[in-house]
C-alpha cells in the first residue's frame, strides 16, 4: 500500500473540504513509521504535477473520486483548497485506488482526509 497526501502550507482548506492539515501531517508521518510507504507532499505555493491530478481523476471509479474530476475540483484546486489523499493497493501502481475527500453515498457523509488516515492507523 502506499499513501500520499498533497496540501498546501501556504493555502488555507476550503470550507466545502474542511482539513486540518498539521493533524493530517502527522498521521501521515505515524503511518510511516508504522512501516506504511506514506508521504505528505507540501506544495508551497507551486501546482500539483499534471500526471498526479490525472491520475487522481482518472484511476479510480468515479464514486471513490467524486470530488475531483469533470464537476469537482479542479487542478488549481488539488492539494490547495482542496487538500487531497491518494491511496494505491501496491506502490508500484500509477492510479490510486481510492481518492479522498469525497462523498460515501452509503454512509451519507463526506469521507475526509484526516478520517481515512486515522482508520489506516487503526489497521496499520
Amino acid at each position: 500500500m502506499k499513501v500520499e497526501f498533497y496540501y498546501d502550507s501556504t493555502v488555507p482548506p476550503g470550507s466545502a473540504f474542511p482539513c486540518d492539515n498539521a493533524k493530517a501531517v502527522a498521521l501521515v508521518g505515524q503511518l510511516a513509521a508504522k512501516g506504511v510507504n506514506a508521504k505528505a507532499v507540501d506544495l508551497k505555493g507551486q501546482q500539483v504535477a499534471f500526471m498526479t491530478y490525472n491520475s487522481a481523476v482518472t484511476g479510480p471509479k468515479s464514486q471513490v473520486r467524486a470530488v475531483f474530476g469533470a464537476k469537482g475540483a479542479l487542478q488549481e484546486d488539488f492539494g490547495k483548497t482542496v487538500p487531497a489523499l491518494l491511496l494505491f493497493e501496491k506502490d508500484a501502481d500509477r492510479y490510486p485506488n481510492e481518492v479522498f475527500p469525497r462523498s460515501d453515498r452509503e454512509l451519507m457523509k463526506l469521507l475526509s482526509c484526516e478520517e481515512m488516515l486515522q482508520a489506516l492507523l487503526a489497521k496499520a
